[in-house]
């Protein structure tokens, strides 16, 4: 096995634990403004994150769409 394929599987344990720590935060009482601050920052800072790919309407269906991580991030900020 390579070990660029080696690496990208590893990440899933790593994936899991943030999922789990945004599930835990959504929880909580807290304010929108500061939950999207946070995951801007997130993105932002993040360097193998190159899109954003799965997006819900208003009505919770889910649609396949790509954006890229720049675009998204510029267009929340305005």
């Amino acid at each position: 096995m390579s070990t660029e394929l080696r690496n990208f599987l590893s990440s899933y344990d790593e994936l899991e634990q943030l999922n789990l720590k945004a599930k835990e935060q959504r929880q909580k009482p807290r304010r929108a403004a500061q939950d999207s601050g946070n995951r801007i920052k997130y993105l932002t800072d993040e360097k193998r994150i190159k899109a954003a790919r799965a997006v819900s309407d208003l009505e919770g269906r889910l649609h396949m769409l790509d954006y890229d991580k720049k675009f998204l991030i510029k267009s929340w900020t305005i």
